[in-house]
């Protein structure tokens, strides 16, 4: 199911396009006699709202998901010039099949001209300097920003979700600095789609670490923090083969689910950050410590399984009580989140070509 976030934005920026085709067709049309100027207006919005809805559909639905994965892997100018072909393929399309379906007041069907040439163009580098702005900065950020929405810091209530890669330090000496540079995009590219198909926001990559968050609503929730954490395990375990036969061994992270108030706000000077501080944020960082000395690979908080409605399918929580946090004055009740496959006794993922030696080193 698609995130609620997504299909906004689609909707926003389908009807941006529609003012916007039809300012462009005001625009060119000025001269029209009276009779055809409605005409224009309509067929400048469709072609805009047509062009806008289909784009920010492939954006966010293709490109953005798993199966745009390999084209984002591409060098930045070569991925920028085979989307903005794309993009003015996509929009000399539209144009043409609503030239066909709507033909001038003598029956003519209009051509393509330069200006809608032009206009494509345009299109094209606006959608392109846009979502690139905004994978830069992070889905939702971009929009933050020019809205203003935490200029001034504000509370909001998040779930939590700490991902931290298991033996990376191992791994790193394996493979090399550059090698594991590979293999680190690989797995945080992974664990990303994972998150954004769950609904998250991805807050921050710390080295190996990644750090994603979502709102929560008043009273139970759905367990999307969860759904992404298993989501995210299944990807890497049916991705292994091709972990092991380009890197010579999987890979797997242990996480930490915890849910809290936290102050967010613009933080920065020449660098600006959505910044999400408080007490919610260090326990979550302890809470994946609590992961390596548990010896458990997903650990979630009572306070956070209180605020979901059920956990997914398949997820099953054992509790562990009351534990001491470094740092925090009271135990924390936590609780191991396993599949029901790992209960089983089949994990969820195996290392048949992985130097037993990473299993017993951490990172």
């Amino acid at each position: 199911m698609s995130p609620p976030n997504s299909l906004r934005i689609v909707l926003w920026i389908t009807l941006s396009s529609i003012l916007l085709g039809a300012l462009f067709a005001r625009a060119e049309y000025q001269s029209l006699d009276a009779a055809d100027v409605a005409n224009a207006y309509l067929h400048g919005a469709l072609v805009g709202g047509l062009t806008g809805g289909a784009l920010s559909t492939i954006e966010i639905f293709w490109l953005r998901r798993a199966s745009g994965a390999s084209l984002r892997h591409l060098p930045f100018l070569v991925y920028l010039g085979l989307r903005s072909l794309l993009y003015i393929g996509v929009f000399l399309l539209i144009e043409g099949a609503v030239n066909q379906l709507m033909p001038n007041s003598t029956g003519d069907i209009a051509p393509i001209t330069r200006a809608d040439m032009i206009f494509s163009i345009a299109l094209s580098l606006g959608f392109n300097l846009l979502f690139g702005v905004n994978a830069l900065l992070g889905p939702g950020v971009l929009f933050a920003f020019v809205a203003g929405r935490y200029h001034h810091p504000r509370v909001e209530e998040r779930a939590l979700l700490f991902i931290d890669m298991r033996s990376s330090t191992a791994i790193a000496e394996r493979l090399g600095e550059l090698r594991f540079m590979d293999f680190l995009n690989r797995f945080i590219t992974d664990l990303s789609l994972a998150v954004a198909e769950a609904g998250g926001e991805i807050h921050k990559y710390v080295g190996d670490e990644v750090i994603a968050t979502w709102r929560l609503a008043a009273g139970r929730n759905e367990a999307r923090c969860v759904r992404a954490c298993f989501a995210a395990l299944d990807r890497l375990a049916a991705r292994s083969p091709a972990y092991i036969s380009e890197f010579g061994l999987s890979a797997d992270f242990r996480a930490a689910l915890h849910c809290g108030p936290v102050v967010v706000g613009e933080l920065g000077y020449f660098k600006m950050e959505i910044a999400l501080i408080g007490d919610a944020m260090n326990t979550a960082a302890r809470i994946v410590q609590a992961c390596r000395d548990t010896d458990c690979r997903v650990l979630a908080s009572a306070a956070l399984l209180e605020r979901l409605a059920a956990l997914p399918v398949g997820v099953t929580r054992r509790a562990l009580g009351p534990l001491p946090m470094r740092g925090k004055a009271h135990a924390i009740e936590l609780y191991a989140l396993e599949a029901d496959s790992e209960l089983q006794g089949e994990p969820i993922r195996s290392h048949p070509a992985q130097d037993s030696s990473l299993a017993t080193r951490s990172s």
